[in-house]
C-alpha cells in the first residue's frame, strides 16, 4: 500500500470523479501483479481464492454486521477453490481431456477419479472424504452461480439455504481440502518425473 493511500474515512465518502480508472500501475513495490500466463494463473487462482474465503470467514466471524453479507463471497471463494484445483490436477495430469467449459464438480471429480484410477492412487489417504466433500459442494452450488446471484437465471430461488454456517467449521474443513490438493499434486508430478528417470534409464541402457 503506497504512503498516500487514503485514510478510511476517506473511502467512506469517496465519490466517482472524472479521470477514474480502475486499472492504474503506480509502483511495484506497492501494485499487485497481475499475470496473463495461464501456468501461473493455475498456480495463484487457487491459493488465492481459498486466502481470500479464510480472510472472509474471519471477518464473518468477527462483526456480526458483516456476517450475514460476506458468507456468500466467502462460500463463492471456496468453492471457486475446490474447481480451480481440480482443473489444475486435470489440466497438467490428464493428457489434456479435461471437461470443456463447466462448472460442475461432479464431471470434473469424475475425471479426476479417471486420473486417480490411472495411476494406481484410488488407495489414498482421505479420498473418500475427499468426494463426500466436493459431493457436498456440488449439491450446494451446481453450476458456481448459487453463491454469486440472489436467484437461478429463470429467478427461481436456489435449493441451498435457510441454515446456519459453522464458520470454525468450514474454515477448518476447506484447510484439510487444500492439504489434500496439494499433496496429491505434489505425488502425481513426482510420479511424473520418476517415469521420465526411468525413460531415460532405459534409453540409456539402449546404447
Amino acid at each position: 500500500m503506497s504512503d498516500d493511500m487514503p485514510e478510511t474515512e476517506d473511502f467512506e465518502t469517496r465519490w466517482p470523479k472524472e479521470g477514474d480508472l480502475l486499472f492504474v500501475e503506480s509502483a511495484w513495490p506497492y501494485d499487485a501483479p497481475v499475470v496473463r500466463d495461464p501456468g501461473e494463473r493455475f498456480y495463484r487462482m487457487p491459493m488465492g481464492y481459498k486466502r481470500a474465503g479464510d480472510i472472509l470467514i474471519d471477518q464473518a466471524a468477527a462483526d456480526v454486521v458483516d456476517r450475514p453479507n460476506v458468507i456468500y463471497a466467502a462460500l463463492f471463494c471456496y468453492r471457486q477453490f475446490i474447481e480451480l484445483s481440480l482443473k489444475r490436477l486435470i489440466e497438467e495430469f490428464g493428457k489434456g481431456e479435461a471437461p470443456k467449459n463447466t462448472h460442475e464438480l461432479s464431471r470434473l471429480w469424475e475425471r479426476f477419479m479417471f486420473i486417480v484410477n490411472d495411476r494406481g492412487s484410488i488407495e489414498s489417504i482421505g479420498l473418500s472424504t475427499v468426494q463426500e466433500l466436493v459431493t457436498e459442494m456440488h449439491h450446494a452450488d451446481q453450476k458456481s452461480d448459487g453463491f454469486r446471484f440472489p436467484t437461478g437465471v429463470d429467478g427461481t430461488p436456489f435449493l441451498f439455504g435457510d441454515k446456519g454456517i459453522d464458520l470454525t467449521n468450514v474454515r477448518e474443513v476447506m484447510q484439510g481440502l487444500q492439504n489434500f490438493f496439494e499433496c496429491v499434486y505434489l505425488d502425481f508430478a513426482q510420479q511424473g518425473d520418476m517415469a521420465s528417470d526411468e525413460g531415460i534409464a532405459k534409453g540409456g541402457d539402449d546404447r
